[in-house]
């Protein structure tokens, strides 16, 4: 038995069906039908904001706020902050404080916020990789 699956997924939550060829007299009509399922649920079901998923914590995240992290490099040995925003087909925007200039909490909190400026400043959009589901699930989760 030949069939169409359809499977995605919304905040974490799973959503699937198959669509078998006999079931739907073969298939073009399983197709026709796994394809109107789909657009369906996408419709019903909301994505996630692109700017709520920058905001999920990372179990790789040490600073406590997403998007903002300490480095260190050769030209600056007493490191900086920097807060990071890269938004899918965007240019990566940052910017960084240096310690030795702002000191260790200050270039913490210009870093935490020129993190919440560039959330603030960019245009929020659905969270989705598929053409597709970009069309029929608008952001808002």
């Amino acid at each position: 038995t030949w069939c169409w699956r359809v499977n995605f997924s919304r905040a974490g939550r799973p959503y699937a069906r198959r669509f078998y060829d006999p079931k739907y007299g073969g298939s073009t009509a399983a197709k026709r039908a796994a394809v109107a399922w789909r657009d369906a649920q996408l419709a019903k079901v909301k994505a996630m904001g692109i700017l709520a998923f920058a905001q999920l914590a990372r179990a790789n995240n040490t600073s406590g706020v997403p998007g903002v992290t300490f480095s260190k490099a050769a030209r600056q040995p007493e490191g900086f902050w920097q807060a990071r925003l890269k938004l899918d087909g965007r240019p990566t925007r940052t910017a960084s404080f240096s310690v030795r200039l702002h000191g260790e909490r200050r270039a913490y909190a210009l870093a935490v916020k020129a993190r919440r400026r560039m959330l603030a400043e960019a245009e929020d959009r659905a969270f989705v990789h598929h053409a597709v589901a970009r069309q029929a699930a608008p952001a808002g989760g």
